[in-house]
Parts: C-alpha cells; structure tokens; sequence
C-alpha cells in the first residue's frame, strides 16, 4: 500500500463504522462509512486516497491537494513550536516539521508545499523547502506543451515555476507580458528543455501556428473599444505589453493575418476593425 497516493482497493469486509480496504498483498486500510456510497459491497474495487494517522492506515474518497512528489498551495490550520498542519484537501491535514519550513509557518497564511515520504519516520510530510531550478532526466514534456503553472517568485532572471504540480521551471523576464503574483495559477507552454535538464517556460504559444489565439485577443479588445485600438506596428514593446500583455513579434503576427484576412486596416498609429 502506498500512503499519499490515490490507489484502488478492494473491500474486504464491511464494519458498523465503516468498511476494511486491502491490497494485492493483504495489507489493510480503514476508511470511514461516511465516504462510501449505497454502490460499495465486499469484493468491489474503489479508488481511494490512503493515508496514515496515529500509525495506521486509513482511506478517504476525498482527493488530496497533492500527492507524494507533487506541489500544491496550502493554507496552514494549526502552527505549533515542532510544526505546522496544512489543509490539503482531505479529512486528515498534512504536517510539517519546522525542520522543514523555509521560514516559519503562520497559521492562516497560504504556502507552496511539497509533499514526500521522510526517510527516518516512514511518514508522509510536507517541506517548504525545496530546490531552484534543478535538472531532470526523461520528462513528459515536448516543446510547445500547453502545462499548468503556479508561480513560485521573482528573481533576477525571471519567475520561478512549478508546472504541472511536479517539475521547477523558469519563465524568464523578457517572456512576462503580465503582472504575476506568487501562488497565482496561469497556463504556461514549455518553451525549451535544455540539454543540463532545466525547463524553461513561457506564458504565450509560441509559433505562426499559435497566431490564432493573438488574433482573438486583439479581436476582443477591438470589440471592447469600439473597434478602434491606438496600437500599430510602429508603437513600442511596452505599450503593446501594457495594452494586450503580448509580445511585439506576436501582436504583428496577428494584425498581419487580421489584415491579410480583412478583418482589420492598418493605420499609422492604430488599428481599426472593418
């Protein structure tokens, strides 16, 4: 049995306060009636998180706001001198050592944690302390994927990532055409995966494949401005940014097809929706 994981057990007997789960190999999980529906009987299969408290084994229906290996923004419910507990989503809440908190954990405050098996206890643990930017090897990932992000923080090079729940990446500042915060949630595309293992990442697609989706936010802003828009291939990076939070090579791309395509006309210092 794997704590911290979602995994599919069978039922195995049915008790006044709930029903026994085991695995492949015997072994036993508990999880509460009040998390099975009218469908569940002895010898069926059911998907169901485990976890562990007060040294044994228990199962919920719920689903966990991440799993062993992967990141998730937690909100802290209880912060004690030997630790934290996090709210993750299910019935039992996830601690976290202060051997294990970058900076003290305050009750009530929102954090990115990391959820792994400590290798002395055995236990499922959480850590605000984690690598920058490490390297990998075999990722899921080609470039272009559309993946999710939450934002990590600001440094000099740009905004530190988590993409899709699991892998640290790195948008770099000139790819940010929008105000980011940190523990937002955006879409992201990989941009490169570099040969020492490290992912970079960009907010926008990239490719005259991807103009489409340019094409409609300038579309939509036009519809939202009478159909006049004071931007042309003439303004600047920053006003561009500032006004459609896209590149200057993407929003000439786009009035190019749009204007290709009669949608628009081009004028010396806008835009115009025909």
């Amino acid at each position: 049995m794997k704590p911290g994981q979602t995994q599919t057990l069978k039922i195995s007997e049915q008790i006044s306060s709930g029903f026994i789960l085991k695995d492949d190999e015997g072994e036993k999980a508990f999880i509460q009636k009040i998390f099975a529906d009218d469908s569940w009987e002895v010898g069926k299969d059911v998907d169901v998180f485990v976890y562990q408290e007060e040294g044994t084994l228990k199962a919920t229906t719920e689903k966990a706001n991440a799993e062993i290996g992967e990141f998730a923004v937690m909100t802290c419910v209880q912060s004690l001198p030997s630790g934290a507990f996090m709210d993750w989503g299910i019935i039992k809440d996830l601690f976290i050592p202060y051997k294990q908190q970058k900076s003290k954990v305050e009750e009530g405050k929102r954090y990115l944690v990391y959820v792994y098996t400590d290798a002395a206890t055995g236990l499922v643990t959480g850590t605000t302390k984690f690598k920058r930017n490490p390297q990998y090897e075999d990722l899921p990932f080609k470039n272009g994927d559309k993946v999710s992000l939450i934002m990590m923080n600001e440094s000099e090079l740009g905004w530190n990532v988590v993409i899709d729940k699991k892998y640290i990446g790195l948008i770099y500042a000139s790819d940010v055409f929008k105000k980011l915060y940190p523990l937002s949630e955006e879409s992201g595309y990989i941009k490169t995966i570099r040969e020492d293992g490290k992912i970079d990442v960009t907010l926008q697609p990239q490719g005259f494949e991807n103009v489409d989706e340019f094409k409609q936010k300038i579309i939509d802003k036009l519809n939202d401005s009478f159909g006049l828009l004071y931007l042309s291939d003439k303004s600047t990076p920053e006003e561009i940014k500032d006004e459609l939070q896209m590149s200057k090579k993407n929003f000439k791309k786009a009035i190019g097809s749009l204007y290709k395509d009669k949608i628009i006309e081009i004028l010396d210092d806008r835009i115009r929706l025909l």
